[in-house]
């Protein structure tokens, strides 16, 4: 017969216990995390340890998720799940392109322990690892085969010295169904207002093949349709309360018309017309303009899983386990503003006066007539059109894009994972685990990009792919003019508003667009190979509660990372000054800048890493109601990097038959990233306090020379009191962490060298200690002229940043009662209040560039670590019966104070919107209903998400509230079926 031991690939927490308490907190513990599965002879095996045969265990705050749980309470996505866990911090998933840390990662989900980062939350795949997104450090939970999975278990303590780097935070293991047979089939719907509804399908077959072999096969789609911002009312706000939504830099635009006149040369500043008219504000002679409505809540979004598993039984003694997953999501058309605005143009750095316009353009002569301005004469000739602030295409759209003229690009992420091994009984006490994984990620992303010097060509009357600058005639031939003025366009496609200053036959040409507007991305690829050799099992010395067992093992892990630009346009090692094909800026301080008029451009490069890594268990039932267990793990990287030791330790006592004390203590790490040690550079945008919130450039680089492993004391202490159907516990969490592995604070440096202001208009310390890391507008920096709006770039490195403190308490209740034959009636809840996210002083270069903070009840929307609320939690009253399970779900945020607006009042100029959040609560209905159909079990599904339709905590942000925060989704019906043969 196929073996049902769950080996280490659902390992067991760090202990061996004796049966009876082990199996009896294994229900306490599974209905703690929200079960309602009463059968006293499931057997948990919870993540933790490599010591086989060990139930659940204690000492550890676990918490399991059955996929029925999951199921029972409406969930049937990764990212839905993990966004409901109080212990879990801002998370990847949802659109928010505006927030650096999810720039690069549409489509992408993430899990975020702690909220001390994606990359410090280790996710196992049948505790394996698993597929990252390349060059991230973290597992893309879209990946996950969901439809397959048994359960899902989260150690919320570090496991550094089991699993090695990235556990500092804890470990996510997704664990799939074992000897599974049968047919199953599940469908559901998701009717969302605005949308066109989000579905999914799946399939599970199971085979036995004889009493030796099973196979299981499976496949699973889910469907996102786009959910525009204009459908959402919150998300867009006037400029009087939320100016974070606009940019002075539009079409319309402002314009500056020099020509000869009587006494020489005359210069007039004029803003284009048609803005209030279009969607926008005008402000004197700015018109601030939104790209809030040609973006997205949620992208057009397609993800694909399939997953095979074999199990096989060679012998009485060996058992051999192979696994295969296969994983894609496609966004084929992301939304962005119709045209980035430009931080540079041809002529260098700087967005004002960036670029001119020909006299000769079709649309100067309408512009000079729409102003009242005289046209252009040979007594009085306009000789010079300067574009003073401007953006393409702006409030008119994209042509590209007829219906929203939204500006479009894509990320297209695949990745495959094979994982197989072999358990071999060495004798009737241990037992040899033999296990190789191997995974490949690649991610394709690119956003659309205008070049500088095309457009200046263009706007002079040489655009177009077929056009010779050199050659060429204005407007002629294959020779196209862009046109930047209002006039250009009927309206705004995405608020259907008509431009009372169109002229027809004015416009853009889709053709020109296509050539200015090029895709600037990357393509990025990542391969792993881990190679595991595991002993285990009791050493035959009896202690008062049991058999003292251990485990030692050894661990190989190589990763290899490829990155390079989408096309020549983006690549850094073509294309690496302002002008497209100009390389005259190398070795200078412009190098680097690229030929793109906001988006900055990627070298390619290419780096691996080896990691080897010794490890040892050992657990010690010392009494029946004491145990105490300790691992330690050595881990090596190699050169600058180096290795290090880690030590854990955890005991449980059963003080009472109701009250059981448990705690651990040791040490975790995380070693650098192959990408964060390379001799290489990325570019992200970010909205710099100092430049007025305007998006700039931020230039990440990496550090191969001195960049080296955090590490993080870690304890727990905690208590579970269990008093008949009643299950309470506490765990107060403690995690010091040195040596971060960060960026420098980007904001935080162009604020130092800008003297802290907000305005963006006043000057900056040219002689600041810092200014070395800042780019300004014409590539240098005046004392008393250039100001925070002059801002084109900031530098930042990866570096051992300064240390960490977090403090907090879990807390869960549970209380079950049986209501006779008819059902059984559960409520309770989970609840993790932060105590403190204290950060210390951050020093760079001889000077405190960022004070120390605590960031607990913080957004935290441009310094680490991201939203922290105080309280999160949630709560459910479930009744469940033989055929019928009715829940209703309560999901709890805090709401967060704008850490902008510490000492200031009013904070942004002259609104206070979004300094406070409020809190968020949500509330959800699921039901189920199981009958029979002839040969088929049928499920019938139903759920009302957030059925108040309560709306996400306000932000002073570009999207106008705060994603981590609750969801925009807003309220939305759930319709699903399951079908099992």
């Amino acid at each position: 017969m196929i073996k049902t031991s769950l080996k280490a690939v659902s390992l067991g927490a760090i202990a061996v216990a004796t049966t009876l308490p082990m199996a009896a907190y294994a229900q306490a513990e599974a209905a703690q995390a929200g079960s309602t599965d009463d059968d006293p002879e499931v057997e948990i095996v919870v993540t933790g340890s490599l010591i086989r045969g060990t139930p659940e265990d204690a000492a550890l705050p676990v918490d399991v998720f059955s996929n029925e749980d999951l199921t029972k309470a409406g969930i049937d996505s990764p990212l839905e799940f993990i966004k409901e866990l109080p212990s879990v911090g801002a998370v990847l998933g949802d659109t928010n392109q505006f927030s650096t840390d999810a720039q690069a990662f549409q489509g992408v989900g993430s899990i975020n322990l702690r909220g001390l980062g994606a990359q410090r939350t280790l996710v196992l795949l049948n505790g394996k690892r698993t597929l990252q997104s390349p060059g991230s450090g973290f597992a893309d939970t879209n990946f996950m085969p969901l439809f397959a999975l048994d359960r899902i278990e989260l150690l919320k303590d570090g496991a550094a010295a089991t699993y090695g780097s990235d556990a500092v935070a804890g470990v996510a293991n997704f664990v799939t169904r074992r000897n599974f047979t049968g047919l199953e089939l599940q469908g559901d719907y998701t009717f969302i207002d605005g949308s066109d509804g989000n579905y999914t399908l799946s399939a599970l077959a199971g085979f036995d093949f004889g009493d030796r072999a099973n196979l299981m096969i499976g496949g699973g789609w889910q469907h996102r349709s786009e959910l525009a911002t204009t459908d959402r009312d919150f998300a867009n706000r006037s400029f009087e309360e939320n100016p974070s939504a606009f940019s002075a830099l539009s079409t319309p635009g402002l314009f500056a018309i020099t020509r000869i006149g009587a006494t020489g040369l005359e210069t007039t500043v004029r803003p284009d017309r048609g803005c209030n008219d279009l969607g926008g504000t005008q402000t004197g002679a700015l018109c601030r303009f939104t790209y809030v409505p040609f973006d997205n809540i949620v992208e057009d979004e397609d993800r694909y899983q399939a997953y095979a598993q074999l199990s096989l039984d060679l012998s009485d003694r060996v058992d051999f386990t192979a696994e295969a997953l296969y994983a894609r999501s496609d966004l084929e058309s992301i939304n962005y503003s119709p045209a980035f605005p430009p931080t540079q143009g041809p002529r260098g750095s700087g967005f004002q006066s960036a670029f001119t316009t020909s006299p000769a353009n079709p649309g100067v002569a309408v512009f000079l007539a729409q102003q009242g301005l005289p046209p252009s004469t040979a007594a009085s000739p306009v000789v010079a059109v300067t574009n003073v602030l401007f953006r393409p295409f702006g409030f008119l759209g994209n042509p590209l894009d007829p219906d929203r003229g939204s500006g479009t690009g894509f990320a297209k992420s695949r990745g495959y994972r094979v994982s197989g091994g072999f358990d071999i009984e060495l004798n009737d006490n241990l037992v040899l685990d033999l296990d190789a994984t191997f995974w490949e990620a690649d991610r394709r992303r690119a956003a659309p990009g205008i070049i500088g010097s095309r457009l200046q060509n263009a706007l002079n009357g040489l655009g177009g792919a077929n056009c010779n600058v050199a050659t060429g005639t204005p407007g002629q031939g294959g020779c196209e003019f862009f046109n930047p003025f209002s006039n250009a366009g009927p309206g705004n496609p995405t608020l259907g508003l008509d431009n009372p200053f169109y002229v027809p036959g004015n416009e853009n040409s889709a053709e020109l667009a296509t050539f200015l507007q090029v895709p600037n991305g990357v393509i990025e690829e990542e391969t792993q190979y881990i190679f595991d050799a595991v002993v285990s099992g009791p050493t035959g010395i009896e202690l008062g509660g049991g058999p003292l067992a251990f485990a030692v093992g050894a661990q190989y892990r190589k990763n290899e990372f490829d990155t390079r630009p989408i096309n020549r346009e983006s690549n850094l090692d073509v294309n690496p000054c302002f002008i497209e094909g100009d390389i005259s800026c190398v070795g200078t301080a412009t190098e680097g800048s690229g030929p793109f008029i906001f988006l900055g451009g990627n070298r390619p490069f290419n780096v691996s890493q080896s990691v080897y890594a010794l490890f040892a268990e050992v657990s010690l039932p010392v009494l029946d109601t004491l145990q105490i267990d300790g691992a330690i793990r050595f881990e090596d990287y190699g050169g600058s990097v180096g290795s290090t030791v880690n030590p854990k330790g955890s005991a449980r006592f059963e003080a009472t038959d109701f009250l059981t004390l448990r705690g651990s203590v040791g040490t975790t790490f995380r070693g650098p990233l192959a990408s964060n040690v390379a001799p290489n550079s990325v570019v992200a945008l970010e909205g710099f306090t100092a430049a007025g919130g305007n998006f700039k450039s931020k230039d990440i680089f990496g550090n191969p020379n001195d960049l080296g492993p955090e590490t993080a004391f870690t304890y727990n202490v905690g208590a579970i009191l269990d008093i008949g159907g009643l299950t309470f516990s506490a765990d107060y969490f403690s995690i010091d962490l040195e040596d971060r592995i960060t960026t420098t604070p980007g904001d935080a440096i162009a604020s130092f060298v800008a003297n802290n202001q907000v305005t963006g208009s006043e000057p900056v310390n040219c002689a600041s200690p810092l200014a070395n890391l800042v780019t300004f507008s014409g590539n240098q920096c005046v004392q008393g002229t250039t100001t925070g709006l002059d801002i084109a770039r900031v530098r930042t490195d990866f570096v051992n940043g300064p240390d960490v403190k977090v403090t907090g308490i879990d807390f869960a209740l549970n209380y079950d009662l049986p209501l006779g034959q008819f059902a059984v009636l559960s409520a309770g809840g989970n609840a993790t209040w932060a105590l403190s996210y204290e950060f210390d002083d951050f020093e760079l270069q001889g000077v405190v560039v960022e004070e120390g903070y605590d960031a607990v009840g913080f957004g935290n929307y441009l310094r680490d670590p991201n939203t922290v609320p105080e309280w999160r939690a949630n709560a459910y009253v479930n009744l469940a019966g033989d055929v019928f399970n009715v829940r209703y779900g309560a999901t709890y945020i805090d709401g967060v104070t704008d850490d902008r607006c510490v000492d200031r009042d009013p904070c942004f100029g002259t609104s206070n919107f979004g300094v406070d959040s409020g809190s968020y609560l949500q509330h959800d209905l699921a039901a189920s209903y199981d009958f029979v159909a002839g040969p088929l079990d049928l499920q019938l599904q139903a759920a009302i998400k957030n059925f108040t339709d309560e709306e996400p905590g306000d932000a002073q942000l570009p999207l106008s509230y705060n994603p981590f925060i609750g969801s925009a989704i807003g309220r939305n019906y759930r319709l699903g079926l399951r079908a099992r043969f």
